[in-house]
Parts: structure tokens; C-alpha cells; sequence
């Protein structure tokens, strides 16, 4: 009987121990998913900005700046990720004035695409504004401030600067009206529909409005001005332009409407739903060539209120 007590009693420590080790593997699990720090890449098609937890030796500034920018010039990437930074171009020097960071590139920065620069701009002040003590970042490339596509200066960057959406909101989803436009039967002028839309938090509302177009039109009337195949390969915005990267399905399958019509069923939707002033659309992420063999893709995009079917104008007073 006694020895029977003492099997029992050591399958009893036996399953205690091995439930130890379970719930200390998935404690472990948990706090690297929900690491406090991460590190940030661009996924192969240069498209998404993915994020790796990041464990500093010390929770300093000045380690944790140098060992960021390490890092950063490193150019070292898990598989099917990409560093941040193209293999031409590198960080010439650092300097930290009280809350900003100042980072100064090679000249060679300036040679990315527009929608790359943008997209490495925003993973590495994300990166950065994670050092206590650093508010704010600003670039320069040779030595000169850093300008965007109207040649005025970045200046300095903080956590509100970008509508790229890659963290964890408390809050899993939000509710908007957006406008969206459509066209009417003879596929020559927009028509305005507006769509109440309950989305993802994390979504950035960019996308949201061209997955909706993508969708087509609810009301009677109206008809589709986009592929419902369409995809989004990537949407940011800074500077107040929208950078979109569609995918060739957006160029190759369009509804036969008028030449401008879709390009501006997509812009028009964007300016008037989002805190945009102008649209740039890339194809796979190239903006090379036209769309409808009239309208450049490298073009930066603004409103057309002359597209807007007359009844829907608002009328001056």
C-alpha cells in the first residue's frame, strides 16, 4: 500500500513539473509577442512594414540609440524581411539635442522610390521613438534637411506624423461614414454615395475606402469604376499625399468608363474621406508608364470637381 502511495505521489510531482514547464513556455511566448520594444523591417515586395521583438541590454537612451543605429546600419533582415534601409545607403552620423534625434544619410538616400522612402522613413522614426527620453526625429541626406515631393522640409517627425498602422490598438474596431465615388450609366461622370463602414481599428481609412470602391456601388444608378478584383498592396500617407500601390488587376481589368473616370473614382474618394490633399498610384509597386495610356502613374493626383455629375455639385450660393 505504501508503495502504491508513493507511485501516486511521484506522478503527482511529475505532472506538477511538466505543468510548470507549459505554463513558463507560454508565459514566454506571451512576452515576446508582446514585447515592450521591437525592431522593423519591410516584408520582400517593399509593400508592409513588419515588426520583431527587441530586447535592449539596457532601457537607456544612449544605449539604446547606439545600439539601434547599429542595427539600423547593420542591414540585417529575418527571412522574407528586408532592412529598412537599401544596401546603398548607409547613416554618415547621429546626434541627440535633448528630445530630437537628428539622423544624417548618405546621398544615395534620396535615390529610393518615393512609396520605399516613405515606407523606411516611417520603421525608422518607429523605431526610434521607442528610446525613452526621444520625442521627435528628423532626417537630413548630406547634410541637408530632408525634403518631400513639393521640395518643402520634413522637418521633425513624431508618432502622429504617419497613417501606416502596424501596433496593437486597444480598441479592435471603429465606425465611419466615408464618400465615396462611383459612375453614373455612361461611365463619363462620378456619383457620389456615402457609406457608413464598421472596420478594423488598425486599418488605416485609405484602405478601407479603396476596399469599398473595390466593392462597388450600393445604390441604383450608380456602377463600378475598379476591378472588384483590385487588391491593395500597401497604402501610407505623409505630407498629406496618399502613396498607393495597387496590384496589376487595377490597371489590366478597368470597366470600360471614361479615361479619367476611374483614376479619379479613387482620388476624388480618398481627398474627401481621408486628411489628404493628393493621390500617387503605383502598379506592383512601379510608376513607370501610364494608366489608360493617358494618365502617368508617377503624376501626384488632386481633386477633379469637374468629373462630379452636375446634380451633385453643391450649389454656390
Amino acid at each position: 500500500m505504501k508503495k502504491y502511495i508513493r507511485v501516486l505521489l511521484l506522478a503527482a510531482l511529475v505532472c506538477s513539473l511538466l505543468a510548470g514547464c507549459s505554463i513558463e513556455t507560454k508565459s514566454s511566448k506571451d512576452s515576446q509577442d508582446e514585447s515592450k520594444y521591437h525592431l522593423y523591417y519591410l516584408n520582400e515586395s517593399e509593400t508592409v512594414l513588419r515588426e520583431e521583438p527587441y530586447s535592449p541590454g539596457e532601457e537607456t537612451a544612449d544605449f539604446m540609440v547606439k545600439d539601434l543605429m547599429q542595427k539600423l546600419g547593420s542591414k540585417d533582415a529575418p527571412d522574407g524581411e528586408i532592412s529598412l534601409l537599401p544596401e546603398d545607403v548607409s547613416i554618415n552620423s547621429y546626434e541627440v539635442q535633448k528630445d530630437l534625434l537628428v539622423i544624417d544619410f548618405s546621398k544615395e538616400y534620396s535615390k529610393m522610390s518615393k512609396i520605399r522612402e516613405v515606407m523606411t522613413r516611417d520603421g525608422v522614426v518607429q523605431t526610434f521613438l521607442q528610446i525613452p527620453d526621444i520625442h521627435k526625429v528628423q532626417f537630413t541626406v548630406g547634410g541637408q534637411p530632408l525634403t518631400n515631393s513639393r521640395n518643402q522640409e520634413v522637418g521633425e517627425m513624431t508618432s502622429d506624423t504617419f497613417a501606416q498602422y502596424t501596433g496593437k490598438d486597444k480598441e479592435s474596431y471603429r465606425y465611419d461614414t466615408f464618400t465615396l465615388y462611383f459612375t453614373d450609366k455612361n461611365g463619363k461622370n462620378l456619383v457620389k454615395e456615402t457609406r457608413n463602414v464598421y472596420y478594423r481599428r488598425s486599418l488605416p481609412k485609405e484602405r478601407i475606402v479603396l476596399e469599398q470602391l473595390a466593392k462597388g456601388p450600393m445604390e441604383e444608378g450608380h456602377y463600378a469604376t475598379i476591378p472588384d478584383s483590385s487588391l491593395v498592396l500597401s497604402v501610407i500617407t505623409s505630407d498629406r499625399i496618399c502613396y498607393i500601390n495597387m496590384n496589376s488587376t487595377f490597371r489590366d481589368e478597368t470597366p470600360e468608363v471614361g479615361g479619367n473616370i476611374s483614376i479619379y473614382s479613387v482620388v476624388n474618394s480618398i481627398i474627401d474621406s481621408c486628411d489628404v490633399d493628393r493621390v500617387q498610384i503605383s502598379i506592383e509597386g512601379s510608376t513607370e508608364g501610364n494608366f489608360q495610356d493617358s494618365l502617368p502613374l508617377y503624376k501626384f493626383y488632386e481633386k477633379n470637381e469637374d468629373l462630379i455629375a452636375q446634380d451633385e455639385k453643391p450649389k454656390e450660393s
